[in-house]
């Protein structure tokens, strides 16, 4: 079959001076299939991105091309202009952004929007463009889509968007169908429904799909061919069920042990230390991290062998005895702690609304238990968090704290409840003040709650807490925008975690990051739980994070609890259709 897109040798470094350019990406190579996708994992910072978007022909100001060829038919996209590359652009190969808010202009309704690609590159006008703008959102299957047209992007919800933008991607009917993690942050019946979508448009209309996700699971449903970066190079490549099933990397293997198990509760590894921050070309660029190092390791640079079929990987010691991760431990062990909080017909209200966000909630929660909650988007999960955090007042019932019932608002309860309950949010990049350094950050709490440590201790006592969540003191005087999400994430829970805590409310925290920062998160959490004797209510949208962290789980539906009860037996003997659903609707790398 012939490739609609081939990419050979690509590297591409970062100019940071005049004379200095960092390789990010080095020698990738592959090709995209006509009515297939590849799917190109990794974690953050890994060139995933970086190799996708310069595929197309896209760079930054400060990218530079320093070797390679992308082809597309009679075309090398890397010696295009911009003006040339505008030409193709939405017509022969188009992009779908991570966050259809941001990529969707805010001022223009989605109509209009819709209509750009088609009057500039197929010239359409009058009655051919409006049927092909309703036929576009109807394939995406957005509802009336005739009125739809009229509307603007803030009328519609997260997943909707994004369908709008996969709508507006496809409208020139591409060759190329670059994704790049369309789906993270959705809740999981919204993934898949926009997954099979972005199946059913590549089979139906013989596009050719590049696929950029760190979600294996996610890859190994939607994908036909995957392969895993790491420090800017392809470390393997093969068919997707090949590498899933017999990962021969060991950097593949880790990430394959850190994805939280659907069929089975088990426990979650994590990697240590940190991926390197440019392509590493004198020893394998996985040596300081790799249970299976060895010298020859750290004195070669491994090449890509074949390891099976149309399978290859770049490991000096593919074929060697792996070391056993049995030793891990299951998070989230059982408690018998008194009831620390106790719900009773809690509900609640927005602004405008008739209906209520939250209705008649119950839920009782033990002194150092773990307790998820999960549902889709606008189940109202986050919304009962922040009742209980005193940031929504409640409509309805009482919320009980150590037998006092709490006030609705957070400035009117005692200084010591608002101490022992904190909270902490799913996005750090809004919840952490952007001018404030991390030793103000973390150390605010202590100034606020602890009265045991002096002023002068403030910064000993932040450099600890850093300790525990497992960052160096030397971000002491870093500011966020000098961190990476997961970082910013381990931040968020040593601020948290400064107040001493009873009781932490943890609300979608791991749903934007890395399966391998994600598994560190779940980790620590756990264990800062069980170090301070912390009961934790974990919101997400993910049922295989919760069955992971959790003992006992209640799942949200319209604002409603339809089931709860222990996590084991909600996954094995389910009795709502709803949590049916979720579950059927998670990907499963072994499913």
């Amino acid at each position: 079959m012939t490739a609609a897109l081939t990419v050979r040798d690509l590297s591409i470094g970062y100019a940071v001076s005049k004379n200095v350019v960092v390789p990010v990406v080095s020698g990738v190579d592959f090709s995209l299939q006509r009515g297939s996708i590849l799917g190109l994992a990794g974690e953050s910072g890994c060139g995933k991105s970086t190799a996708s978007l310069a595929a197309i022909g896209y760079r930054s100001p400060t990218a530079r091309v320093i070797s390679g060829q992308s082809v597309l038919g009679d075309e090398d996209l890397l010696c295009l202009s911009r003006e040339q590359l505008r030409s193709l652009w939405g017509m022969k190969v188009a992009y779908v952004a991570q966050n259809a808010t941001t990529a969707l202009n805010p001022a223009l309704r989605i109509g209009e929007q819709i209509a750009q690609p088609l009057r500039r590159h197929l010239g359409l006008s009058g009655d051919a463009l409006r049927e092909r703008q309703a036929e576009l959102l109807e394939s995406v299957r957005i509802a009336h889509p005739v009125a739809a047209l009229r509307r603007y992007p803030h009328q519609f919800s997260g997943g909707q968007q994004q369908r709008i933008a996969i709508a507006i991607a496809i409208s020139c009917r591409p060759d190329v169908l670059v994704l790049d993690e369309p789906t993270t942050g959705l809740d999981v019946t919204t993934q898949a429904r926009i997954t099979r979508l972005l199946r059913e448009l590549v089979e139906t209309q013989g596009m050719a799909g590049l696929y950029v996700s760190h979600d294996l699971a996610l890859l190994s449903k939607v994908t036909d061919s995957l392969a895993v970066m790491y420090a800017g190079e392809i470390v393997e490549r093969g068919a997707t069920r090949d590498v899933l099933t017999h990962p021969e990397h060991p950097y593949t293997r880790a990430l394959m042990a850190s994805v939280p198990s659907l069929r089975e509760r088990r426990a979650v590894a994590t990697i240590p230390g940190r991926p390197p921050p440019e392509v590493v070309l004198d020893q394998c660029s996985f040596a300081v991290r790799c249970p299976m190092v060895a010298d020859i390791c750290r004195e070669q640079h491994p090449v890509l062998a074949e390891v099976g079929a149309d399978h290859v990987a770049r490991c000096l010691r593919v074929r060697d005895e792996r070391p056993s991760t049995s030793s891990l431990r299951l998070l989230g062990a059982p408690t018998k702690g008194d009831v620390l909080l106790s719900l009773r017909g809690v509900s609640a209200t927005y602004a405008g609304s008739r209906s209520p966000v939250i209705a008649d909630i119950d839920l009782d929660v033990a002194a150092g238990e773990t307790v998820g909650i999960v549902g889709e988007s606008g189940s109202g999960k986050s919304t009962l968090l922040r009742c209980i955090a005193g940031l929504h007042v409640p409509a309805g019932g009482t919320i009980d704290f150590r037998g006092t019932a709490l006030q609705g608002r957070a400035d009117r309860r005692p200084r010591e409840t608002r101490r022992q309950i904190q909270l902490v949010f799913q996005n750090p990049e809004t919840s952490l003040n952007p001018r404030h350094t991390v030793a103000q950050i973390v150390g605010r709490p202590l100034r606020l709650f602890r009265p045991d440590i002096g002023r002068r201790q403030v910064e000993a006592a932040v450099a600890k807490l850093l300790d525990e969540v497992q960052l160096p003191s030397a971000f002491l005087h870093r500011y966020p925008s000098e961190l990476s999400g997961g970082q910013k994430q381990r931040i968020s829970l040593a601020r948290a975690f400064a107040a001493e805590p009873s009781l932490l409310l943890c609300d979608e925290v791991t749903s934007a990051l890395d399966v391998s920062v994600q598994a560190t998160i779940l980790r620590l959490i756990d264990d800062l739980a069980r170090e301070h004797g912390t009961a934790v209510i974990f919101v997400s949208h993910d049922l295989a994070v919760v069955r992971t962290i959790t003992q006992r789980a209640l799942v949200m539906k319209d604002g409603q609890v339809v089931e709860s009860g222990l996590t084991e037996t909600l996954f094995t003997e389910p009795e709502h259709d709803y949590t049916r659903e979720l579950i059927g609707a998670i990907p499963d790398i072994a499913g």
